[in-house]
């Protein structure tokens, strides 16, 4: 599960992940074999070994008028991550020249799937300031079993404080346990109280994550009036409840 969970991650689909899977158990083999393990049809699985290929984690031979494939190797994955990397670094130059020629830029954007979730959550801790949280936690620390505890480190590392409103779950007893040292603060409010969604407050933004159940998503709002408010009302119930 942890295997498929960073798969997940990576960017694969469920199918994809399980012809992955079979295609890496079998070594160089037929579609109708790769399919039989994968449990998936045979024509979804030649599409989904056409998708693997065209991101280089799968290849294919023609033997006898017949095509075989083969996985690439996993420390693909890695090259295909610093590959993405590199160029993006390139393009980030003329993207920011782009955005900064628009003048009526839109500051409300929704980021889809676990990637683009991911991808806020990264965005939260790029300023070293405190960030504030409310809602329910315990589906990012599911959903991204692999990323959160890199959040965290990294949320660590440059020192960054944040303050935490939500219920008080065994989920948290470690989070609780070193809260000091981690720069954790929490208040927890009355059970009664249930939480769908969970909301980061953080440099001028907020963030609202939905991913309880699929699809997820997050919602990130960049205003400045929105941000004071969203604030405001975080103290507001950081005071009452403290009190």
């Amino acid at each position: 599960m942890e295997l498929k969970s960073a798969l997940r991650e990576f960017g694969l689909s469920e199918n994809e992940i399980e012809v992955y899977l079979a295609l890496v158990k079998l070594g160089e083999s037929p579609v109708q074999k790769i399919a039989k393990i994968a449990n998936v049809p045979r024509t979804t699985c030649y599409h989904l070994l056409e998708s693997l290929e065209q991101i280089g984690l799968a290849g294919v031979v023609v033997k006898k008028s017949k095509k075989y494939f083969s996985p690439a190797q996993p420390i693909k994955l890695i090259n295909n991550l610093e590959e993405i990397k590199r160029i993006i670094k390139e393009i980030v130059p003329e993207l920011n020249s782009i955005s900064k020629s628009i003048k009526d830029k839109p500051n409300v954007t929704i980021f889809e799937g676990i990637r683009g979730v991911r991808d806020v959550l990264q965005d939260v801790i790029k300023e070293r300031k405190t960030i504030y949280h409310y809602g329910e936690i315990i589906s990012i620390q599911k959903v991204f079993a692999h990323v959160f505890p890199q959040y965290i480190l990294e949320r660590i590392k440059r020192k960054i404080p944040i303050k935490i409103i939500c219920k008080k779950e065994e989920a948290h007893e470690e989070l609780i346990r070193n809260a000091k040292k981690e720069f954790r603060e929490f208040l927890f409010i009355p059970k009664k109280f249930n939480f769908d969604s969970s909301v980061f407050i953080y440099a001028n933004k907020v963030a609202i994550f939905s991913i309880k159940q699929e699809p997820y998503f997050a919602i990130v709002i960049d205003n400045h009036n929105f941000y004071n408010t969203q604030k405001n009302f975080f103290e507001l119930l950081w005071e009452a409840y403290k009190g």
